[in-house]
């Protein structure tokens, strides 16, 4: 009775396990396999960042459940397994290097995660990389599952790279706005598509070297192979010569002549020359694309980056303050943003902030510092020579497959030191570095767990550990991700105009995820938008039946506080998003230049806003102090603060006069810095012309005012400005004509038009100032100033002549009437 059970007992223990494994198997090849395909060509159309953001989701997806299933794997066969080679050391203390860098970052949330466009450099990207790496290195035991992995990256390569060439040539199949440009394609740039092309040639290269002697590639099936392989290395050729771009030459250049002189190596055993006419090929190409332009011409756009001595300087710098472990995983931008040079202001892009450096090695250097690329870098160069040396050792079969993967890995490793990087290319260059080591390395330890324990504690513990981490990280990934679709809806409720549903959604991607600073900076931008529309909206109140005029007027006080107050309330929220940005991110310019805008919008409102404003601009120098802009605003914030000095001097106060003079002297220099900076920047041309004028020296702001009116032209303010200059100068006829021509270019301009009357009435064009003044009257129908003035004018046109017109017009000869409006209309 008992023998019964025990013997089903015994089935079961011996059974279950085994189909347990060979479960665990399936998912492992069948996630290895999709990833493989999906990763070059998935994104997802929800969010800002439809490409990256999208991969590093469904990487961390595959790589959890492929690490995970694993592990169970290997508590299913009660064994503990992995393929002996040094290069499982070196990958473990690279990660664990990098843990150290993020951890020691000044901006660790984005250093976790990656910057927009950048996820490649986040820690938990790396950390996927690394467990699909020791999955696949010790999962892929069949020359079978090697060929099914490099057959989806060819089918992938030819799916990615017809759509490039599509997209190149303004054929687009998707239905998105995004997708309707050149520019857009699955891998990420132009240029990291014309690298991943490139590794298709050579992985298409090496496929056919290590057929092209196999009785099976002479069948039906062979044949179809090779064609679709030919076809698809013809299209990346011609993706790669389109784009033309030196550092895809080089590195196909290199790699396909390594792959030819392994050949000539190995001649014996290459049957025909069929095996190696791509790789010629494509090393034909590449030489000719060193001297001659290719005819097919494709719309993709110029890409911009910093320039290789300006990332050698920002790295050199930037490893003086962080040698050892740099500043951080994807904190390249803020490395920019700090050591970039003055020079870079004479270019059109000195506004920009690079997020990454023109070489992949660099930006790692800056980011990860010493350690981190040199544990980095060992990794490369031992397979590079070991791989290299087995090539010379292997026998045919062997060398045959190497080849093809080591040259493709080869041009990745290259391509690290001559471009950025993106996702997919990362990804590839550890799926490949996995590959590599399956090929030539087949020593495996191997231990059941029934002869060690600790073997079974470590797997189970992993395990556990696993599942805590990737349940959490998970949920972690999916909230930030819910996060930027509510993000995107934002920013698309604001193309919209709706000011209402931007705060809500910018609201709800806070709610998901709090950690994002950029989400704080844009809610606070919005909440004083918010603030400022509520202020400025007319109260339209209807007056209910038999009410008194005193309490209607009474109800559209309380209307008008109660908007005050919310708008308060506004301003408030909105201050206290700007601050909690620069906590969560104290090292990003932007959250300081937002909290000094906040703050700037409430200077003569609020007390102390101008010092606050002046003290949030100097935080941002100190992260960016080759940044022109930032000195402007601060010399700004200098002028209105000796503005409100020399006010209280005009009221009483003996020392505000003193004060002013202090404060117009300091606008003065940090202006001056400014213009050191940039000499072209039009803004600081501007306040310095405001500063020289109430010092005193007219010709002086003269100057640079007509330096500001040169550099830009269109600026309606700037030419007000500078005719009322002129006029101070008794230069009256060029004030004259620079309102004209300011009055042509904004005709609703009323001060402009109001001192052009003012102009034209003393030089006894009566006629032509009554014209002017009619139409200020039509933009400002209940100003009693301009009512008052074309009155004045009509009736001495009406009772004098033209000579007593011009003696007793408007007395203009010292100085010219107040402003009709409240402030000058600029645009700068």
């Amino acid at each position: 009775m008992h023998e019964t059970p025990q013997t089903v007992s015994t089935t079961s223990l011996i059974v279950k396990p085994r189909l347990a494994v060979r479960f665990c198997t399936a998912i492992i090849r069948w996630t290895l396999l999709l990833l493989t395909f999906l990763i070059p060509l998935f994104f997802l159309p929800w969010t800002t960042e439809v490409t990256e953001l999208s991969k590093q989701l469904l990487l961390f997806v595959g790589a959890t459940v492929a690490g995970l299933t694993w592990l169970g794997k290997m508590l299913a066969e009660r064994k503990f397994e992995y393929r002996r080679t040094i290069v499982n050391a070196m990958v473990i203390l690279f990660v664990v290097v990098y843990a150290i860098s993020t951890w020691l970052s000044d901006s660790s949330y984005l250093s976790l995660v990656g910057d927009y466009g950048q996820e490649n450099f986040g820690f938990f990207t790396v950390l996927s990389f690394v467990i699909l790496y020791f999955v696949a290195v010790n999962n892929i035991t069949s020359e079978r599952i090697l060929k099914m992995m490099i057959g989806v990256i060819l089918l992938s390569g030819f799916t990615a790279g017809l759509f490039g060439l599509l997209q190149g040539l303004n054929i687009h199949l998707l239905p998105f706005a995004f997708s309707a440009t050149p520019s857009f394609n699955t891998i990420g740039t132009a240029a990291s598509l014309g690298l991943f092309l490139a590794f298709i040639v050579m992985l298409c290269g090496g496929v056919l070297l290590a057929e092209h002697g196999q009785s099976w590639s002479r069948t039906k099936k062979g044949a179809v192979v090779k064609i679709f392989i030919v076809i698809t290395a013809l299209l990346s050729l011609s993706v790669i010569a389109a784009l033309d771009y030196l550092p895809i030459t080089i590195s196909l250049l290199v790699t396909s002549a390594l792959m030819i002189a392994y050949s000539f190596v190995h001649a014996q055993t290459v049957k025909r020359l069929s095996g190696i006419v791509l790789p010629v090929v494509a090393l034909i190409i590449s030489f000719m694309l060193l001297f001659f332009e290719f005819p097919l011409a494709l719309n993709y756009p110029a890409e911009v980056m910093p320039s290789l001595k300006a990332t050698v300087d920002i790295t050199t710098q930037t490893l003086r303050e962080h040698a050892l472990f740099g500043s951080g995983p994807g904190t390249f931008i803020f490395d920019y943003a700090k050591y970039h040079s003055p020079e870079v202001n004479t270019t059109a892009f000195w506004n920009i902030r690079f997020d990454r450096g023109s070489i992949h090695f660099l930006t790692l250097l800056a980011t990860i510092g010493l350690l981190g690329a040199l544990s980095w870098l060992v990794i490369p160069l031992f397979l590079f020579f070991s791989a290299g040396r087995k090539l010379f050792q292997s026998n045919t079969r062997v060398w045959h497959i190497l080849i093809g993967v080591f040259s493709a890995w080869l041009l990745l490793l290259l391509s690290k030191f001559l471009y950025s990087s993106t996702l997919t290319l990362d990804f590839l260059f550890w799926i490949m570095l996995a590959l590599l080591l399956v090929i030539y390395k087949h020593d495996f330890y191997s231990v059941r767990f029934e002869r060690s324990p600790r073997a079974a504690m470590l797997v189970s513990f992993l395990f556990v550990l696993g599942m805590v981490f990737s349940v959490s990280g998970l949920f972690v990934e999916g909230q930030r991700y819910a996060g930027e679709i509510a993000y995107a809806q934002a920013i698309e409720a604001d193309g919209a105009g709706d000011v209402d549903l931007v705060i809500a959604k910018l609201s709800s991607a806070i709610n998901l995820n709090q950690q994002n600073d950029i989400y704080l900076r844009n809610l606070s931008l919005t909440l004083l938008t918010k603030a400022n529309l509520l202020i400025k909206q007319p109260i339209d109140l209807a007056r209910e039946e038999n009410e008194s005029d005193e309490d209607f007027q009474s109800r559209q006080q309380r209307e008008m506080n109660d908007r005050l107050r919310s708008a308060s309330a506004l301003t408030a929220d909105a201050i206290n998003a700007a601050k909690r940005a620069t906590e969560l991110n104290p090292i990003n310019v932007s959250n300081w230049t937002v909290l000094a805008s906040v703050y700037r919008s409430l200077i003569g409102s609020t007390e102390g806003a101008d010092s606050w404003s002046r003290q949030s601009f100097e935080e941002a120098i100190k992260l960016e102090p080759n940044n022109p802009a930032l000195y402007t605003s601060v010399g700004d914030i200098y002028l209105i603060q000796s503005g409100d000095a020399a006010s209280r001097q005009q009221a009483g106060d003996e020392a505000a006069q003193a004060e002013a003079d202090e404060l117009l002297g300091y606008a003065v220099d940090s202006l001056n810095k400014a213009l050191a900076l940039k000499s072209d920047y039009a803004p600081a041309n501007f306040s310095l012309a405001l500063a020289f004028d109430r010092q005193g020296k007219l010709k002086e702001a003269i100057k640079n005012m007509e330096t500001a009116l040169t550099l830009n032209p269109n600026d309606v303010g700037i030419g007000f400005q500078l005719a009322l200059l002129y006029y101070r100068d008794n230069l009256k006829d060029k004030s004259v004509q620079l309102l004209e021509s300011v009055t042509r270019l904004a005709p609703n301009y009323s001060n402009a038009r109001w001192y052009l009357a003012a102009m034209y009435s003393e030089r006894g064009e009566i006629e032509v100032a009554i014209a002017q003044l009619e139409k200020v009257l039509k933009l400002n129908p209940d100003n009693e100033a301009v009512v008052r003035k074309l009155q004045e004018l009509r009736d001495q046109a009406a009772a004098t002549a033209e000579l007593e017109a011009a003696e007793n017009g408007l007395p203009l000869s010292s100085e010219l009437p107040p402003p009709v409006e409240s402030s000058t209309q600029k645009t700068r």
